[in-house]
């Protein structure tokens, strides 16, 4: 970053060149406005769209982080503080200049006693914004992928999968292999209020149902391809309760927190406290049917008290409102480190107004702590426990500290570091928990830490056109369907239907059509005639490329741009598995359609020197689309690698090259392992 700070003194040339292209323009201090949290005042225009405006940073004062499609310079005129952008943080002072590229976030802190004023010019370009927003940089610090860690009452259906955890192992897989130090975490979420209602119904205790749980779904997870670095459960975990209690501590003396004897809902029979599984009834906010504390449908939490037409899961009766002394975090008093944590973080437009939504009600404390018998114990609160949600805000915290030590590294949980950067899986309904919560928790118990948080949110997935629904059994089970033949066309087929921002149905009939359709008679066939045509003719070879005819020359372009923009939908700023599903459909039925406009008998043998150029290219498009198929369907992308030599899938690639002339092509492993009378998923479906 040292290279965009300039330095220079009045009289010198940058100086004459600013008087150069800036009009004359007075302004008064008193015409000063605010723009990103400092006060500015607009020059002017000069030449070519370029715009000056004045900047005043006061003391102990920091703008708002943002980032825009100009080129933009700061020309520091007096006072000094701080430059922060992507890349790190830099001390400037007066006569230093700092450019910032499009697109790059900044911030502005003044660290001294006096006004720091600066002049802001910024102009537009077209090809450096276009080249910026299409570059796909690599991360320097520690990535920690989390994918949010299931309840363990059940184990994991499709609808589970098809979210945070398929997202989390594709982004996590692509970012390893552009050779960035990246890992997915997880774990089971033991001491959810879901796991006592799952035990009260299988007549078993809250420790035992976790406990099964916790491992039925980490098979699932294997079985899914999901490689987890550090799967966490936090039941018995002495070091973990430890750690909580000293996070709630230092929670309960903050200054947003109170204790606060408030409104609550009992049972009107057994006089039960209710919350979560507990109650239901209508969101006080978008009025659609939901369970206590948080509504599925608009992401917005409740109280249970302010429920509309409550019901209790213990009786038939009304349950009735009385009081109760709880832990608090008074919201409101947080909502400012929450804005500056969602603007920094890039959150999704979907949160933003989540978060805007619950501003407009005003004050909004949120217990912190709940009468249970099932959860870690709330210190100084008999009875209580620490509420889940809070709890796994630390967990997420432990738990790269748990990495650590199979890592041999030196990540403490109780010293966060702003070296870090989290990455959050989570399905729309955990918004308010992961977006919102966590942040205003994380800035009134660790002062020192900037979290760098970006948030990847799903929808629902839906079965048939309704919720998955474990009580109901309206369900299509990880186990029922998965296996060593039906992973990549289940991953596949997910990534094609993955509910990004909206709501997406899953078929059985669909998922087979993919199978069918897709992989078996679009894929398979182009790769098993691509395979014995080499054999035949080139003795299992690649051939070296001969006369190049324009469509060879746009094909082998367009292998590039399917690459490219595979990679575009794997990074974290245009992260959409869906897309890079659709994209490699694309790519693959390019390579058909191309294959089939040469496949024409006597020009074969009458011009072999352009055979050798298009058996050549499908080569080295076979080879690209391994790679890039890694991260979805890490399976079958290895085993068509295996059967090209010198290909990878533990690299990406980052530009088409054409595989060296004699190089091994033999797919018959593949081709054999994925049989195409094999009707796998078509036995599956048979036994559901």
């Amino acid at each position: 970053m040292q290279q965009r700070l300039l330095r220079w003194q009045p009289k010198k040339p940058l100086l004459q060149q600013l008087r150069f292209v800036m009009r004359k323009s007075t302004f008064s201090r008193t015409e000063l406005s605010r723009a990103f949290g400092i006060d500015m005042a607009t020059l002017g225009t000069g030449s070519a769209g370029t715009g000056f405006s004045f900047g005043k940073v006061g003391p102990g004062v920091t703008s708002e982080p943002h980032r825009h499609d100009e080129i933009e310079a700061f020309v520091v005129l007096s006072g000094a503080g701080k430059v922060r952008t992507d890349l790190g943080e830099i001390p400037v002072e007066a006569g230093d200049v700092v450019l910032f590229h499009p697109f790059e976030a900044h911030v502005l802190r003044n660290d001294g006693d006096e006004d720091l004023n600066f002049l802001d010019v910024c102009w537009r370009d077209g090809k450096a914004a276009l080249d910026a927003a299409a570059k796909v940089a690599a991360p320097r610090r520690p990535i920690f992928v989390f994918s949010t860690p299931p309840t363990p009452n059940g184990d994991l259906h499709l609808g589970h999968l098809s979210g945070p955890y398929l997202g989390a192992d594709v982004y996590t897989r692509f970012l390893r292999m552009k050779g960035v130090e990246a890992y997915h975490l997880t774990g089971s979420d033991d001491y959810q209020s879901y796991v006592a209602t799952r035990a009260d119904a299988d007549e078993s205790t809250p420790a035992k149902v976790a406990r099964h749980y916790a491992n039925e779904i980490r098979t699932t997870l294997a079985l899914l391809d999901c490689e987890v670095h550090s799967f966490l459960p936090t039941l018995g975990d002495d070091a973990y309760a430890e750690f909580q209690a000293a996070c709630f501590r230092s929670l309960l003396s903050s200054t947003a927190v109170d204790l606060r004897q408030s409104p609550a809902l009992f049972d009107a029979v057994t006089g039960d406290y209710l919350y979560e599984p507990d109650v239901s009834g209508l969101c006080p906010d978008c009025g659609g049917s939901t369970s206590g504390n948080i509504c599925e449908e608009c992401g917005s939490p409740n109280l249970c008290h302010d429920l509309r037409a409550a019901r209790s899961r213990h009786s038939a009766e009304a349950p009735v409102v009385g009081s109760v002394l709880r832990a608090e975090l008074a919201l409101e008093r947080c909502y400012d480190n929450i804005d500056r944590h969602l603007k920094a973080s890039g959150a999704p437009v979907r949160i933003m107004d989540l978060f805007a939504r619950l501003r407009q009600r005003g004050d909004f404390s949120v217990p912190v702590t709940h009468p249970s018998e099932w959860g870690l114990p709330a210190e100084g609160l008999p009875g209580q426990v620490i509420w889940v949600w809070p709890e796994m805000a630390f967990g997420f915290l432990y738990n790269i500290q748990a990495l650590a030590r199979l890592l041999g590294r030196d990540w403490n949980a109780a010293m966060p570091s702003n070296d870090w950067q989290i990455v959050h899986f989570f399905g729309f309904d955990n918004s308010f928990y992961h977006a919102l919560l966590y942040p205003a928790i994380y800035a009134e118990v660790f002062s020192h830490w900037t979290p760098r948080i970006r948030y990847h949110v799903n929808e629902f997935y839906l079965l048939d056109g309704q919720k998955f629904s474990t009580s109901r059994g309206h369900a299509v089970w990880g186990k029922e369907i998965l296996g060593p033949k039906t992973v990549d066309i289940v991953r596949l087929h997910l990534g094609l239907t993955r509910p990004e921002g909206e709501r997406t149905n899953f078929t059985l009939d669909a998922l087979r059509r993919t199978e069918k359709e897709i992989f078996q008679r679009i894929w398979l066939n182009w790769l098993d005639e691509l395979d014995q045509e080499i054999k035949q003719d080139f003795d299992g070879r690649v051939p070296d490329a001969g006369d190049w005819a324009p469509a060879d020359r746009d094909f082998f372009t367009r292998i590039e741009i399917h690459r490219a923009a595979i990679e575009r939908a794997y990074s974290d700023d245009g992260f959409s598995v869906r897309r890079a599903a659709a994209q490699a459909c694309d790519f693959v039925r390019d390579c058909v359609i191309y294959r089939q406009a040469q496949d024409y008998a006597a020009a074969r043998r009458l011009y072999p020197a352009s055979t050798r150029t298009s058996l050549a290219l499908q080569a080295t498009a076979a080879a690209i689309l391994a790679q890039t198929l890694a991260p979805l369907t890490p399976r079958f992308a290895s085993t068509l690698a295996r059967g090209i030599d010198g290909v990878s899938t533990e690299t990406w690639p980052t530009s088409v090259r054409r595989l060296a002339p004699g190089a091994i092509f033999d797919l018959g492993p593949v081709l054999g392992f994925y049989a195409k009378s094999d009707n796998s998923i078509l036995k599956h479906q048979e036994t559901i």
